[in-house]
């Protein structure tokens, strides 16, 4: 979990003086903030691929990693000159803040800090506030940063920029074996609905179970509405002031928290329905969490662990190429960005706007919940994996000259002047 970030003794870094820069500034460089804490570690594979992409247009870029080591490596670098800051997630955003003074390290710095985010803003909240004039966050889905912009504190608007393909594994067009790979954690929706059935006497138990049907049935029913928007359009005033007054909790909070509670029945609906709707199709399932699916026993699918993701290239080499299921109907995902680099196969669980983007018809790469629809695509892969992959390559070729990794650098060239 991102909350043992804050285990980094914010009053330890308060106290640690860095000094300014006593040499000449020609040595500056890009800092990358990583964190080796998650679950798979998937931070320190795009610290590094983003290093590659800095490398290539030309700017020296260091990893630093949050550690004990941290300030001492900061202040080596800031001694140097440090040209702009890239973190993941808000991870290390806050450094130095405490509850009673809110500077952070990069206050002290002058420093122009680039938050990117994967994750919607009700994930750690204080990792997407944006009161440090220093610091600005970015987001790869439009929805996520609307809704920071319209309920979390800030001094500078999010923005939205598409993550671009960074990742460049090697698969090298190698493609052998007829199955579908899925990767994917999975968080039983039987026991997160059953946790909220136990407590029939607490409104919020019942809210999150009405609101958790709406975002299923909305899934099942061509999945064109963004969940967090159900969500928000459930929190009618009234409703609020109820939720407020049960959980003792402001207005944020509660909108935070159910938000967040509620935030992975979308993926974790997506991820049943395809092993459901492909039961007699082969799967190999990368992850945790499949344990009542394992009782099946399903010759057709065979439950795998899910290893730390710099080590896992070799599952976008196989025929069929991979499932993903988006964190939300309006998003990519990594996963698919990963296919892409590795010009590989993928089908998405999502409905992110083609047409609006890419400017072309590429609805056969993107399935919904209603009857039928992953199981004719699924169909369709396995009568012609070649067809299918030479789709996805255009599809490819059209995101990143749309989204290139040039365009991406420069933005957030741009984006630090900015902020300076």
């Amino acid at each position: 979990s991102s909350s043992n970030i804050s285990r980094l003794d914010a009053s330890r870094t308060t106290h640690i003086h860095i000094p300014s820069p006593t040499l000449s500034r020609t040595n500056m460089s890009i800092l990358i903030i990583n964190w080796r804490g998650g679950e798979n570690d998937p931070f320190t594979y795009f610290s590094e691929c983003m290093k590659q992409v800095f490398a290539q247009m030309g700017r020296p870029t260091h990893i630093v990693h949050l550690d004990d080591s941290f300030m001492h490596e900061l202040a080596q670098h800031n001694n140097k000159g440090i040209d702009f800051v890239i973190l993941w997630q808000g991870l290390g955003s806050q450094i130095g803040a405490t509850d009673t003074d809110p500077t952070t390290v990069w206050d002290e710095l002058k420093v122009p800090v680039l938050s990117y985010h994967g994750d919607h803003a009700c994930h750690m909240p204080i990792h997407h506030k944006a009161m440090s004039p220093w610091v600005q966050h970015i987001y790869n889905t439009a929805s996520f940063a609307m809704f920071a912009n319209a309920y979390l504190p800030r001094t500078s608007s999010a923005s939205y920029f598409p993550a671009p393909v960074t990742f460049t594994d090697g698969v090298k067009g190698k493609f052998e074996g007829n199955f579908f790979v899925f990767p994917k954690n999975l968080d039983d929706l039987d026991t997160t609905l059953g946790q909220w059935r136990a407590a029939p006497e607490r409104l919020v138990g019942s809210f999150l179970l009405h609101a958790a049907d709406a975002i299923i049935s909305e899934f099942r029913n061509g999945n064109q509405t963004n969940h967090h928007d159900i969500i928000d359009g459930m929190l009618n005033p009234e409703m609020m002031a109820a939720l407020c007054e049960d959980l003792g909790s402001s207005e944020l909070a509660v909108r935070m928290h159910v938000h967040m509670l509620l935030d992975k029945i979308h993926r974790n609906v997506v991820a049943e329905h395809v092993v459901n709707d492909l039961k007699d199709v082969p799967l190999k399932i990368y992850g945790r969490g499949w344990e009542r699916f394992r009782l099946r026993q399903n010759p057709n699918h065979e439950f795998l662990a899910f290893d730390a993701m710099s080590d896992n290239a070799f599952q976008f080499a196989s025929q069929y190429g991979i499932l993903d299921a988006a964190p939300s109907n309006d998003s990519l995902h990594d996963r698919t960005l990963r296919a892409m680099g590795n010009r590989s196969s993928f089908l998405m669980g999502a409905n992110w706007s083609y047409e609006t983007f890419l400017g072309g018809d590429y609805g056969d790469l993107f399935f919904d919940g209603t009857p039928g629809a992953l199981r004719a695509r699924a169909e369709r892969v396995m009568q012609s994996p070649e067809a299918h992959r030479a789709q996805c390559r255009d599809f490819a070729r059209d995101y990143q000259h749309r989204f290139s990794l040039f365009s991406f650098v420069k933005y957030l060239e741009e984006m630090s002047s900015m902020v300076r």
